[in-house]
């Protein structure tokens, strides 16, 4: 599912742009670097008797971005994550989803918050979910 919603920020959201590299499960010292980091959760929401499932992937979308004392820089910074919120939540109204075999939503749980500092730059985080229905 990772590969899919990377094909789905790179392909469907416009702030996309701005996108240097996304990774896996893995972020860059360079700001500007993007990554998709699965969370551990338990991925069925609600078992049917027939055997499918409405199931979850939690994740988070984060990025390494320039940090400093200068008020201008974090508000850049915290205006991208309100941005990209803003967008996931129309193209989720609009049915604009990942290519993902039984997708019902993607949706964002938080803002984007910052994870850490470090050497003038700070990971920021939003954590997201995507819901399928899993038939059997």
């Amino acid at each position: 599912m990772i590969d899919k919603i990377k094909d789905y920020f790179i392909e469907h959201v416009t702030l996309a742009t701005e996108f240097n590299n996304i990774l896996a499960d893995f972020l860059g010292e360079d700001a500007t670097d993007y990554v998709i980091e699965p969370v551990p959760v338990e991925p069925i929401l609600r078992q049917y008797t027939d055997g499918s499932y409405i199931g979850q992937l939690i994740f988070n979308f984060g990025s390494r971005e320039y940090y400093d004392d200068s008020n201008d820089q974090n508000i850049e910074n915290l205006d991208f994550y309100e941005r990209f919120q803003s967008e996931i939540e129309d193209n989720n109204r609009k049915n604009i989803l990942p290519d993902i075999q039984g997708i019902q939503s993607i949706e964002c749980l938080n803002n984007g918050t910052i994870q850490d500092i470090q050497k003038g730059t700070a990971k920021y985080v939003i954590q997201m979910r995507i819901t399928y229905l899993k038939e059997v």
